[in-house]
């Protein structure tokens, strides 16, 4: 948590907060880190204002030059169903996972850093297309700027999961150290957090509340009361799991963000791998650890069910009215889903106009049911609108 920030400071935030212009935001930040206390509490909420700023700086010289920068070279747009991001540090076997796995071509070398620019590959299963970026390898320092890490670290957190690399033939424990770190500074979670808040603006209104989840240490007051402080006032705020006062602050900086993620222990063809893997398996708990070898293709096959997994993909299957078989390309969406977000991921009208679905899944045939109802792997889903 943001520890006592003087009102000035949480009132120079709020302003940058409501800044249109790109100019007057990049100001107003650089003003709140001026006022802004230096101490532990404030480390990780300075290193990600400064990731903000350099951002917008980008963006803002890259309008004014009329041409593409590195910060263009660096945007990968989104295409297929997911995003996943390919991480380690170098010479750990990302490119070869690419060249395995995708379409893609990278150049494979093992001179460190070969890859300086994100190279996209597209990765299908089971129905899903999987948009795999590789990223060039991240070096202490990366949460910092060091060696394009904030540019790095920006389409992390854009994308939908991540696959972290480990070359299990030398030092993994060390590796995941030097990853794990930099993920920290950053306020990339890998692991589930028990909650997480969002918060929406509203043109109008007051401060509510909701979502599901719930506080754990504070009340709707204490919550108003801090938006309230950073100059919040039509918002909704959306809880999702068991949420602390903290969270709701780190919301208000846009801090923390959770990256479901798989880790691939590589290079398991070396003979000291295994060994290392064992250690590996010690230190890291609660995520799913494959083996594999991107030379012999060993346990490679088992990448696409553990994405799935990690990120609680759904597969559902549409449609039309009066027609038999569905669509043989399914909309992916995440454990949880409604048949509400169905009709929106096909047409906002379609939402808008809904009228009742009909669900056909294992013994349900033709179950008529409303926006609210939950859809499951492999259902079909017949919607019906005015």
């Amino acid at each position: 948590m943001v520890t006592n920030l003087p009102d000035k400071a949480k009132s120079k935030w709020a302003e940058a907060v409501a800044a249109r212009n790109i100019e007057d935001k990049i100001r107003l930040m650089k003003e709140f880190l001026s006022i802004c206390p230096k101490h532990k509490g404030t480390a990780k909420l300075i290193i990600n204002v400064k990731r903000k700023i350099s951002s917008l700086e980008e963006e803002l010289e890259a309008k004014k030059r009329g041409r593409k920068t590195a910060k263009d070279l660096f945007a990968v747009e989104k295409a297929g169903d997911v995003q996943i991001a390919v991480v380690g540090l170098t010479n750990v076997g990302k490119s070869s996972l690419l060249s395995a796995l995708t379409n893609a071509k990278p150049l494979i070398s093992d001179i460190p850093y070969t890859t300086t620019l994100p190279i996209v590959g597209a990765f299908h299963y089971e129905g899903i297309d999987f948009q795999l970026v590789e990223l060039p390898a991240l070096m202490e320092g990366a949460s910092e700027g060091k060696g394009c890490g904030l540019k790095t670290m920006s389409i992390i957190r854009n994308a939908d999961g991540l696959i972290l690399m480990i070359d299990s033939s030398k030092n993994p424990m060390e590796q995941w150290q030097a990853l794990t770190k930099e993920f920290e500074n950053s306020r990339i979670l890998i692991k589930k957090p028990k909650g997480h808040v969002e918060i929406i603006r509203k043109p109008a209104g007051v401060i509510t509340m909701g979502g599901g989840g719930k506080l754990i240490d504070c009340s709707f007051e204490d919550v108003k009361a801090l938006l309230t402080d950073y100059g919040f006032k039509s918002v909704f705020v959306k809880l999702i799991g068991e949420v602390s006062i903290d969270d709701v602050e780190d919301a208000v900086f846009g801090m923390s963000t959770y990256k479901p993620t798989i880790v691939l222990a590589n290079k398991m063809d070396i003979p000291s791998s295994q060994e290392n893997l064992n250690s590996l398996l010690q230190l890291v708990v609660g995520l799913k650890i494959i083996p594999v070898s991107c030379l012999t293709g060993m346990g490679l096959n088992s990448v696409g069910n553990a994405l799935v997994e990690a990120l609680e993909l759904i597969r559902v299957y549409t449609k039309p009215p009066g027609t038999v078989k569905p669509d043989s390309k399914p909309i992916v969406l995440r454990r949880g889903a409604t048949v509400g977000d169905v009709a929106k991921s096909i047409h906002k009208e379609l939402f808008e106009r809904f009228r009742y679905a009909r669900i056909w899944s294992g013994s349900i045939k033709g179950l008529r049911v409303g926006l609210n109802y939950l859809v499951e792997d492999g259902c079909i889903v017949e919607i019906h609108s005015r």
